[in-house]
């Protein structure tokens, strides 16, 4: 398994902050499926002893108004 910080690309730490995947190389384009209909795109990656991941929310769970 593999654990990945994810930030936004403004630095700021996504929700959720780390992630554990079997997948070892994560490219840009890549989506990371979440709860509840959320799905983080990954724009970016910075390797290094905590390789981290820059998502962007690609969707959200739509408002029940």
């Amino acid at each position: 398994m593999f654990t990945y910080r994810l930030r936004h690309p403004d630095g700021t730490s996504a929700d959720p902050p780390t992630i554990t995947l079997a997948v070892p190389n994560m490219r840009v384009g890549d989506t990371i499926p979440l709860r509840q209909g959320e799905t983080l795109h990954v724009v970016g990656l910075v390797a290094g002893d905590e390789p981290t991941l820059i998502v962007e929310l690609a969707s959200s769970p739509t408002d029940a108004a």
